[in-house]
């Protein structure tokens, strides 16, 4: 299976990138593969509107539409999503494999989230907790959890 993370920022702390780079030179020695796309972050603007957040983050990831294939199984991670288990994120997984997807693509948006539009696309909302995590942990739960896959 081909994995990509398709994610707004970068990791700046080296702790974050080691495992995050061990973790998926595991899962590509067993035959799969993934990849990680960072999307360049945008600064938020100071005391920015309720009614200006959609378009802000329709903005900063404007650049993520190319990079999204129709082909693709695309799974946004956002805290509306369902709350699986790590089983029942598999058979998720397998299913769309058999339908033969052959790329299955995680998405994950900056601070204010995700657009409506990347939403829609979705195929899976995926909710790790109805917590706030930083994105350079949760990048680091998420290809945790795509080694169990």
């Amino acid at each position: 299976m081909i994995y990509e993370i398709l994610c707004v920022g970068k990791i700046k702390e080296s702790f974050y990138k080691a495992e995050i780079s061990d973790v998926c030179k595991k899962i590509n020695s067993r035959g799969d593969r993934i990849s990680i796309t960072e999307i360049p972050d945008v600064r938020i603007p100071d005391n920015i509107k309720d009614d200006r957040i959609e378009a802000f983050v329709e903005k900063e990831c404007d650049l993520m539409r190319s990079k999204l294939k129709g082909t693709d199984y695309v799974i946004a991670l956002c805290i509306e999503g369902k709350e699986l288990s790590t089983d029942k994120h598999r058979e998720y997984v397998k299913k769309a494999a058999s339908a033969g997807k052959e790329r299955i693509v995680y998405v994950i948006g900056g601070s204010l989230g995700l657009p409506v539009w990347v939403k829609e696309r979705a195929d899976l909302k995926l909710s790790f907790s109805k917590l706030t995590f930083p994105h350079q942990l949760m990048r680091m739960v998420l290809v945790e959890e795509i080694s169990y896959l």
